[in-house]
């Protein structure tokens, strides 16, 4: 199982009046795990008034470029994103787990490929990583981005992705919009939604045959690209998004739990190679917070459904899983399971960590 490892944060730089970036020092010895593919995250743990907190933010580096850089969008009352902005500094430490997501690029120095990226408000933290990378390492491929925000002046990276357009003058298409500033020209003033993204293919793309897209941005942007795209002529199979919020309006409750016997369910954990077995109520929250509750310590993250660090596989038994916005439809039909979303249905119930 990954663990979280203590990383010094080397340099903190304000991006935008509401966003950050945080570079941390990997030591020699555990650089191998925090290798990375462009795209993939980093779950993060501080402690909070004596409460342990963890989120996940994306990395923004280039795969084998030390140390590993984050962006974090500060968020209004956030209690992480706020500590990590009003409390932490270059020599202080933050528990970090290694790099994971299913959100990344496969780089491949050889290919030829035409590549469409979208990206919104903090969506172009990974983005900006798939399209460095590709720029710098498929040197016969090209990438067109369009990013929206609401204003110039909180669009993250803009410098760093206005140099990349310098660096890769014919093979970077950058396009941004804006939501709520006046442009030169109306196509990109406004929200990457239903009307705009035809608009903006049309113009932009005619004539190119895209090899894959990127999305990341919140749920509803990502509905509206996907399905934009899939009229295009492009396959599901060729797209890929991220949401960087759990989707409120399609937040599912479970089924009511029925369990043979009394109420409560004994799971066996199998982690690293150790089985560990606690009993929990039916009626609790999760798996993970239940496991807690008796001591045990299950990897989690984010605790909305989405980065799937608390990935688990069900050997024997069965669970109710109220949101999946982390797993491939391969891996729910395989057995695997999120056990932040998850509660037992079956009386006796064993998950098992360590098979992937």
């Amino acid at each position: 199982m990954r663990k979280y490892h203590p990383l010094i944060i080397v340099h903190k730089q304000n991006e935008t009046p509401d966003s950050v970036s945080l570079s941390l020092d990997v030591p020699e010895a555990i650089m191998n795990e925090f290798a990375f593919l462009p795209g993939q995250h980093l779950p993060l743990q501080v402690n909070v008034d004596g409460k342990r907190v963890r989120r996940t933010y994306s990395i923004c580096s280039v795969p084998g470029e030390f140390p590993l850089r984050l962006g974090v969008r500060i968020q209004p009352g956030g209690v992480f994103s706020g500590y990590l902005q009003n409390n932490l500094d270059v020599g202080d430490t933050v528990d970090v787990m290694p790099p994971f997501g299913r959100f990344h690029a496969n780089i491949e120095p050889t290919a030829e490929k035409t590549y469409l990226a979208f990206a919104a408000g903090s969506g172009i933290t990974p983005v900006l990583s798939i399209v460095r990378t590709t720029l710098e390492r498929e040197p016969s491929s090209r990438v067109v981005l369009f990013y929206g925000n609401r204003r110039q002046r909180t669009t993250m990276f803009i410098d760093e992705l206005s140099a990349l357009k310098n660096r890769f003058p014919e093979r970077f298409q950058l396009y941004f919009l804006f939501s709520q500033e006046d442009q030169e020209f109306d196509i990109f003033s406004g929200r990457l939604d239903e009307s705009r993204i035809p608009q903006l293919m049309e113009s932009f793309c005619q004539g190119m045959q895209p090899d894959e897209a990127f999305i990341c941005g919140p749920d509803t942007m990502i509905d509206t690209v996907q399905a934009a795209l899939i009229d295009a002529g492009m396959a599901e199979t060729q797209i890929q998004a991220e949401s960087y919020g759990a989707p409120r309006d399609k937040k599912k409750t479970p089924p009511p739990v029925t369990v043979a016997g009394d109420k409560l369910a004994t799971i066996d954990v199998i982690m690293d190679g150790h089985k560990r077995t606690f009993d929990m109520p039916v009626d609790s929250s999760n798996i993970v917070d239940a496991a807690a509750d008796q001591g045990i310590e299950l990897p989690y993250s984010c605790k909305g459904g989405i980065c799937a660090t608390c990935r688990t596989h069900v050997r024997d038994g069965e669970v109710s899983m109220a949101t999946n916005y982390g797993l491939e439809p391969w891996e729910v039909e395989k057995g695997f399971v999120l056990a932040c979303q998850s509660v037992p249905v079956s009386a006796k119930l064993v998950i098992d960590y360590d098979k992937t």
